[in-house]
């Protein structure tokens, strides 16, 4: 079950991310997605102590929600600044 939460927050928080910085090619999207669930799965898993099966903690959630946040921004900045040079 905790893997199947940590997998929609991530992709959900991805394409929310796209639509706040008005991508709207599909790469891009997808990009995001793929970052918002990479960060939400490693950092909810590592938090939730690799329990993958089982119940999520509401600290795995918290720290999952946050460290896809964090990447999101990250992967936003670093696509401006590409884009500016």
């Amino acid at each position: 079950m905790a893997f199947i939460l940590l997998t929609l927050i991530g992709g959900l928080l991805g394409w929310l991310a796209s639509i706040a910085v008005r991508i709207e090619d599909r790469d891009g999207i997808l990009r995001l997605m793929a970052t918002g669930l990479a960060a939400s799965l490693v950092v909810g898993l590592l938090t939730n102590k690799g329990s993958v099966l089982g119940g999520l903690h509401m600290q795995a959630l918290g720290s999952a929600v946050v460290a896809a946040v964090l990447a999101l921004a990250g992967m936003i900045v670093f696509r401006r600044r590409q884009n500016q040079d």
